[in-house]
């Protein structure tokens, strides 16, 4: 597991809503600067700017301080595995079963699945499985109208 891997999971994990809020919110600042520079110094656009680049931080935040305080564990191989039973998750230090009946929804996401398993959401990430069993596990969740998503 990599950094940027962690970090476009965190990304799909949020949704496309977050998304077009980053964008919207670097939209502003570009903008918010480039009228504190047309327009001289204000101090309140400069604030602006600030409160807007702050709120873009914090998206980009919690992905790298998951990678520091969690590195270590990253590190370690992870290997995933999906079968007609469920889906079986192996780290270093731990082992996890989820079975199909558990999963009540799966979102396809371009970087990962995400797996809705009671008050959790699960990412299994499609970088740990070949484009062929990419393919697969998708043709096995479009015929599960169950878990659409």
């Amino acid at each position: 597991m990599t950094y940027g891997l962690l970090r476009r999971m965190s990304q799909d994990a949020q949704g496309r809503r977050q998304r077009v809020i980053r964008t919207l919110l670097l939209a502003l600042a570009a903008l918010a600067v480039l009228l504190t520079t047309l327009t001289g110094f204000n101090g309140r656009l400069l604030y602006l700017v600030l409160l807007l680049c702050a709120a873009f931080a914090v998206t980009e935040l919690l992905p790298a301080l998951g990678w520091l305080l969690q590195r270590r564990l990253f590190v370690e191989p992870f290997r995933y595995e999906v079968s007609t039973s469920g889906v079986h998750i192996q780290t270093a230090s731990s082992q996890t079963q989820i079975d199909w009946s558990g999963i009540t929804r799966i979102r396809r996401r371009r970087h990962t699945w995400l797996l809705k398993y009671g008050m959790s959401q699960i990412p299994v990430p499609r970088a740990a499985f070949s484009p062929e069993d990419q393919r697969i596990v998708d043709d096995f969740l479009v015929r599960r109208p169950e878990f659409a998503g």
